[in-house]
């Protein structure tokens, strides 16, 4: 929604008492993304709510690009014969000592000289296969569920042709996305706030939900399993112990919401045993930069263990 569409909206007379404790005329984007859950929750104002989740995925979206800044997209060098590099590949150039390697014979013989005879590098977009996991329990609304938003739209605009699968867990697990669905951004930020906040946290559940969509990826022919990232502040209330997942992942990265020290341990417990490592995120606004760094991380393959 643009700028000049928000002031109609909030000047709308259609909006009188929508919310007596919120200032509409005085708000931010960002300030109706942040309550977008309790407006939500309000059966009463429900013919609003398709206005107020347009106004918060504009402004999730826009704080995700304000993280990342000018986004450049990883790319991964190949070689081969002249002719051999798919439609679309960047950067064309010629690769002296790889054809003198695979033809020698062009140094010392007077023959034609063959398209495929000539050796090139070119680069390709690199893809990068991650489940996402997240905690949407009651004690993620807020500017917590907001900021999750953004902390996912910052993966996805770093992946936008890459196999990405996104959980929510509260209550139970549910898929958001598999990794080889096609959703465009809006689409999944709609989704994620509209995931309905409950009171318990089954961690278990999320871990084995996210298991299974790793192992989607892994039995579409691909030859590892994808990375796994949890956001969790290491606390669960329905449930087993999930730390008992964590081996059965190629590798696992947690992110910790907070700093209580009693969750601390089963964090790192999951991270060790699933090959990856904690990344603390302390103070809430650090939320979508740490997800940046961890993708940063994963991109250039130092995340693995």
């Amino acid at each position: 929604m643009s700028p000049e569409a928000f002031g109609d909206f909030l000047s709308d007379e259609a909006n009188d008492g929508l919310d007596a404790s919120f200032d509409f005329v005085g708000a931010s984007a960002w300030d109706v993304a942040v309550r977008y859950h309790d407006f939500r929750n309000k059966k009463s104002r429900t013919k609003n709510l398709k206005k107020l989740r347009e106004i918060s995925v504009a402004a999730v979206i826009a704080r995700a690009q304000s993280v990342l800044g000018s986004i450049v997209h990883p790319v991964d060098e190949r070689t081969g014969p002249l002719g051999s590099e798919p439609r679309g590949a960047g950067d064309l150039e010629l690769e002296i000592e790889e054809t003198l390697e695979n033809t020698p014979w062009l140094l010392s013989k007077n023959e034609a000289v063959e398209p495929s005879d000539i050796w090139v590098s070119w680069k390709v977009p690199r893809t990068q296969s991650v489940v996402l996991a997240v905690d949407t329990s009651l004690s993620m609304t807020g500017e917590k569920l907001a900021l999750t938003a953004v902390a996912l739209a910052v993966v996805l605009l770093q992946f936008p042709e890459a196999p990405i699968g996104v959980v929510a867990f509260e209550n139970t697990a549910r898929v958001l996305k598999h990794p080889d669905e096609r959703l465009t951004l809006t689409q999944l930020i709609e989704q994620f706030l509209d995931v309905p906040a409950q009171g318990y946290t089954h961690l278990e559940d999320g871990l084995k939900c996210t298991l299974r969509l790793a192992n989607e990826v892994l039995q579409s022919g691909r030859r590892r399993m994808p990375s796994a990232v949890v956001l969790t502040d290491g606390k669960y209330t329905a449930g087993r112990d999930p730390a008992y997942l964590a081996p059965r992942f190629g590798h696992l990265e947690v992110l910790k919401m907070g700093n209580e020290r009693a969750s601390e341990a089963l964090c790192r417990e999951m991270a060790r045993k699933g090959k990856g490592s904690v990344r603390e995120v302390g103070e809430l606004e650090d939320l979508p930069s740490t997800m940046y760094g961890v993708v940063k991380d994963l991109l250039r393959g130092k995340a693995r263990g």
